[in-house]
């Protein structure tokens, strides 16, 4: 069976969030909310998935000794 093709970040998004209003608008049958939550925590998931992919291929430039720039790998700074 051929693999399906993968969602983009903005498509899990889009779906995420008609997930989100069809479950707020409080019409949805029961069986049918759970589903929809069940969907919902996976595109959450896979979304994270996304965006921790996304940090690794971050680059940031810094200013090397000699006044030029630099790519160093992206580290994560904890602003709390």
């Amino acid at each position: 069976m051929p693999k399906a093709k993968s969602k983009t970040f903005e498509d899990n998004i889009i779906r995420l969030e008609e997930i989100v209003h069809r479950l707020e608008d409080g019409s949805v049958p029961l069986e049918e909310a759970i589903k929809l939550f069940r969907e919902g925590t996976d595109l959450v998931g896979s979304c994270g998935k996304l965006l921790d992919e996304a940090e690794l291929e971050i680059v940031k430039l810094t200013k090397d000794p000699d006044g030029g720039f630099q790519e160093v790998p992206f580290v994560h700074e904890d602003l709390t």
